[in-house]
């Protein structure tokens, strides 16, 4: 009898223990905690933290849609004779771009750690006066095509900037021209260098800056008005740029120099014994804020064997033909003024001039340029602007041979008229 009691007990109790371990099954699993992305405050709108970390991270970028109409006239002269002339009828061509943007920043014991990206993507058509993305050559285009590239990568810690940025020469860099193919005739480069900026307070800074020089080398050949050389060592000194520069309430100006390593050059395979090896260039340039509705940049700058601080690489050379360096300047600036904080309006502009420099023994030249242009513009929902823009380009060579008496001038000018219409969305 004891025996049959204990039976039952223990299988009472072995099923009660199936029907709880039955029962919890049915019960729901505490979930882990979920890491939601948290806005961070500390850098402006748009940041967040990076789950699980205390970087804060900015993603943006925009897209451009560009439709031009460009109408160009070249003519040649010889002893007031035309000699050629390039006169096709006005062409329309299109330009699309679309850029992505990472902004990513922390706070650490010595300042803010940040990393900035920026990488762009174009397709559609080139047709007119200008310089390419990387300013490896000036004068004509018609091409089409697509292109990929990066156009900002830095590390910015303590003072330092590390990578590619806009070179620390630079200040105006074509401001209020709007479109993927802005205005000519000024300085606007983005390089590789290591840099390292000073903050004094109240506004003012000072910056010394190892720049990539093959970003600002100039043309060593192509035709008849630029002598034919031939770049014989490759970079051994980085460009040395320096600038003093302010920010206050009414605006900013900015003073800068550079030293620019030209390397040795040769004549068809000849060393050119004497030939100046280095150039340099000085920069100055003064922004006017006015009741926050309109904006003013006035900027000069001069180089000597740097044409490419003055926007002219590959438009005018480095170097005459008995191999001494070639000066020029320019000055530039624009206005923008807003009638309503939707619509505003811009005048932009820029005139270069070289020295007289050296063909051939008794052949001399010089290059001459203006961009003038006009827009409009309307932002009728935020993060979209469009504009509608005109604007004016003339580029001339001209010159004179003193190989015959009398000497004879001759000239080579290049005008162009466009409009330009262009979307953009920022987000």
């Amino acid at each position: 009898m004891k025996t049959v009691i204990k039976n039952v007990l223990l299988g009472s109790v072995a099923g009660l223990a199936m029907v709880g371990t039955a029962a919890a099954a049915d019960l729901p699993v505490k979930a882990k905690a979920a890491e939601y992305v948290k806005i961070c405050s500390t850098y402006g709108a748009g940041f967040y933290y990076i789950p699980g970390t205390d970087t804060c991270l900015k993603v943006g970028g925009y897209v451009t849609a560009d439709t031009y109409w460009t109408d160009v006239d070249n003519e040649a002269r010889y002893g007031g004779v035309r000699i050629g002339r390039y006169d096709p009828d006005g062409q329309f061509d299109f330009t699309t771009r679309a850029a992505i943007q990472l902004d990513a920043r922390t706070q650490t014991e010595y300042g803010t750690l940040r990393s900035y990206i920026e990488a762009r993507f174009e397709a559609g058509e080139s047709y007119g006066y200008g310089q390419n993305e990387d300013g490896t050559s000036g004068g004509f285009d018609d091409v089409g095509g697509s292109d990929a590239y990066l156009k900002y990568a830095y590390i910015q810690f303590a003072g330092f900037t590390f990578g590619r940025a806009q070179s620390q020469f630079d200040f105006w860099a074509g401001d209020f021209w709007y479109g993927i193919r802005p205005g000519n005739f000024y300085s606007d480069t983005t390089t590789q260098l290591v840099s390292y900026t000073a903050d004094f307070g109240n506004g003012f800074s000072a910056t010394i800056s190892l720049e990539d020089g093959y970003a600002r080398d100039g043309d060593f050949g192509g035709s008849y008005f630029l002598p034919d050389f031939t770049l014989d060592s490759g970079q051994q000194v980085p460009d040395v740029v320096a600038n003093i520069a302010y920010e206050g309430t009414w605006g900013a100006f900015k003073l800068s120099g550079a030293y620019h390593d030209i390397g040795d050059a040769s004549w068809f395979g000849a060393p050119i014994y004497g030939a100046d090896s280095s150039g340099w260039a000085a920069l100055a340039g003064v922004r006017f804020d006015f009741a926050e509705t309109t904006t003013l940049y006035v900027e000069g700058a001069y180089a000597d064997g740097a044409p490419g601080y003055l926007g002219l690489k590959g438009t005018i050379p480095t170097l005459d033909f008995f191999g001494n360096t070639i000066a020029g300047w320019y000055v530039g600036g624009a206005l923008q003024h807003y009638w309503t904080p939707s619509v505003f309006t811009s005048v932009v502009g820029s005139y270069t001039q070289s020295d007289s420099f050296s063909i051939a023994p008794d052949v001399s030249g010089e290059f001459t340029g203006y961009n003038v242009g006009a827009n409009i513009g309307w932002i009728p929902v935020k993060g979209l602007t469009l504009v509608l823009q005109y604007d004016y380009l003339s580029a001339e060579y001209k010159g004179t041979d003193a190989f015959f008496l009398p000497p004879v001038g001759y000239s080579e000018e290049t005008t162009q008229n466009r409009i330009t219409f262009s979307a953009k969305r920022s987000f």
